[in-house]
């Protein structure tokens, strides 16, 4: 392994800054001629950080594609960057120094009366406690796991500059022997009709040119832990999804203070920092997190921008580039698409449209089709297995995609017909959210209620990935499931928080609303349920657990600012005992942490082999030795492996 450069936990906090200083360079150059900001100053902190993880994050992952990746040439980069950046700002900042506007007083302080710093004092302890929860990483290294695959990536990708592998002694192997070295997909796995075969689990063998070896999955995040792996080895890149798990709770917390006050942001902070699923998962170095992170950015940065505040082009640019950025982290969102498609018929029908709003879109067409260009040139096996799954599912469930498609068009014929008095429409809102909310209810019943105990045939059904053959009831069991880590009382709390959201909808949380009832009604309704139930659990990290959080912090901002004293109290015990039940349904996942010790076992096993040995392994079961040890082995101690299959 690459020996580190700094200890793992400074690596984490070297990368932090340097996004926070990029960012805050930045920020001047989208202030407006009033030289405003409207925000405190953790909102100027966050979006600062944010602004730099996001262009980072995106300048290495082209590095990486191109094969130019290397910590030295990312780090000149910034460094040029943020010598040109000061130069300007220090120009900027003689002719006029730009105002700090902070928020409006009523969401930073609460009906108590608390002074302003308690909200900061609160956030500090939990920044302490939320850093000893996440930072205690699984150590998942080996092989024939998803976790395994995007850290030995990584590792791949810090030592050789690019995503691409290219095998010399692969490339010299004879094709006649594939069937024996490397293992053959199914015919039903799609993927099987650009990559007949893989070396490694998650590595595809393409076959031309000779030698290229295709990872899996997207890989922003796996550009993000070879950055850190640069600085501080594997620990650092185990890290970094505690740090995205860090700052998507954070960020969830800054978008709930924008609709329902700090008090009650904080408040479901609490509640999504000890469940159990949003631990798990900071610690499981897969994409979850910096999905959930990147989307709930771009929310945040929505809530902002479609509230007016300055300066309008970050908040647009913000937004625009991490909800873009979440298409090169995880293959399964494109439909959120439609998100940016919604507000761009609303603009342009409402009359709201100004040039100045391709700020938002622009970063959005352009990463969009970043991501596809990336999925067709350099994770084509990925895109097509996926894709082909989605197709297929698609074909089954025709009849309900041709409802929604249909009552689509028909909304858009009728605000198009009436776009120029939409105004007119407001005598049916009130009537059509209580179909929501009647709608919403008897999901609820059904999908916790109902649906577990309908369809649990002992029938079978293919699974899309490998031919593996899975009960074809265990998704009837989704919601039920989900309730056994957020808990009864959190599902019922949420039900209740997302009726008054829809009962009090407007512009803000609309966003929320959409997004977390789209991913709740995907994943809820087909999550691709598997035998290993925590690993089916990550489906729900980006958005339902987080949308699950925001809508029972909703309801309790109501009770905070009651005008009745009784009701604020009553709040406050039901808040306190709705955390209680989150804490005590969590207490075995807390100091659960998987193949503690691995990393040292493999160093002690690398130290007995010659260096650059080739290992065979003799093991031609599904997943085998040769898979689970191999890959490490490979990719962090530069072996080559084969597996006789």
């Amino acid at each position: 392994m690459t020996s580190a450069i700094v200890p793992d936990l400074a690596a984490i906090l070297v990368l932090v800054v340097a996004c926070y200083i990029f960012g805050r360079l930045l920020i001047p150059l989208f202030l407006d001629q009033s030289k405003q900001f409207a925000g405190d100053w953790l909102t100027v902190v966050f979006a600062s950080l944010t602004l730099g993880v996001a262009l980072i994050g995106w300048l290495g992952l082209i590095l990486a594609e191109v094969g130019w990746f290397s910590i030295e040439l990312l780090a000149s980069f910034w460094l040029i960057a943020a010598f040109i950046l000061a130069t300007v700002n220090l120009g900027f900042r003689r002719k006029n120094q730009p105002v700090i506007i902070t928020e409006n007083r009523e969401q930073l302080v609460d009906r108590f009366k608390l002074p302003g710093w308690v909200q900061y004092a609160l956030l500090a302890i939990w920044l302490v406690a939320a850093g000893w929860l996440f930072f205690r990483p699984h150590e998942y290294v080996l092989g024939a796991a998803d976790a395994g695959v995007y850290v030995n990536l990584s590792a791949n990708i810090e030592k050789t500059g690019k995503i691409l592998i290219d095998d010399p002694i692969l490339a010299d192997l004879d094709p006649a022997l594939y069937p024996a070295l490397l293992r053959q997909l199914p015919p039903q796995d799609q993927a099987s009709r650009v990559a007949p075969y893989y070396i490694l689990p998650g590595f595809y063998v393409t076959g031309s040119p000779a030698g290229r070896i295709t990872p899996q999955f997207y890989p922003l995040h796996a550009v993000w832990q070879a950055i850190a792996f640069s600085l501080g080895g594997v620990r650092a890149a185990l890290l970094m999804t505690g740090l995205w798990a860090l700052l998507g709770s954070l960020v969830v917390y800054l978008s709930v203070r924008q609709i329902a006050g700090w008090e009650a942001a904080f408040l479901g902070l609490l509640g999504l920092t000890i469940n159990a699923v949003q631990v798990w998962f900071a610690r499981y170095p897969t994409t979850e997190a910096l999905t959930q992170y990147l989307l709930w950015a771009a929310i945040w940065s929505l809530i902002i921008w479609l509230k007016g505040e300055k300066p309008q082009p970050l908040w647009g640019f913000l937004a625009g580039v991490t909800l873009g950025e979440v298409f090169l982290t995880r293959i399964d969102t494109y439909f959120l698409l439609a998100l940016a498609i919604g507000i761009f018929l609303w603009l342009h029908w409402s009359g709201r449209w100004r040039r100045q709003h391709l700020w938002f879109f622009g970063p959005v067409v352009l990463l969009t089709v970043h991501s596809f260009i990336h999925a067709w040139q350099q994770s084509k096996p990925y895109f097509v297995g996926i894709f082909a799954y989605g197709f297929r599912l698609l074909e089954q469930n025709w009849m309900m995609l041709l409802f929604a498609f249909v009552v689509c068009i028909a909304i858009l014929i009728l605000i198009g017909r009436h776009r120029g008095q939409l105004s007119q429409l407001e005598r049916y809102k009130k009537p059509l959210l209580w179909v929501a909310v009647l709608i919403v209810l008897l999901l609820v019943t059904y999908g916790y209620f109902i649906r577990p105990n309908v369809g649990l045939v002992e029938s079978t059904r293919e699974y899309w990935y490998g031919g593996e053959q899975i009960p074809a009831g265990l998704d009837t069991q989704n919601l039920l499931r989900l309730g056994w880590y957020l808990t009864p009382f959190s599902i019922a709390l949420a039900t209740v928080g997302i009726c008054l959201m829809l009962l009090e909808i407007n512009r803000q949380t609309a966003v929320i609303l959409f997004v977390g009832l789209l991913f709740s009604l995907l994943y809820v309704w087909r999550i691709q349920a598997n035998p290993h139930q925590i690993y089916a659990m990550r489906r729900y990290v980006p958005a339902v657990l987080p949308f699950a959080m925001v809508a029972i912090a909703y309801f309790f901002g109501r009770l905070f600012k009651s005008n009745q004293r009784w009701i604020r109290i009553a709040g406050i015990i039901l808040g306190l005992a709705w955390l209680f039940t989150l804490g005590f349904s969590a207490r075995d996942y807390i100091n659960q942490v998987d193949y503690a010790g691995i990393l040292a076992q493999l160093e002690n096993l690398d130290e007995q082999l010659e260096p650059d040995s080739i290992l065979i392994f003799n093991d031609s079961s599904l997943i085998s030795t040769g898979d689970l040890l191999g890959t490490p082995l490979r990719f962090l101690f530069g072996h080559d492996v084969f597996t006789l299959r």
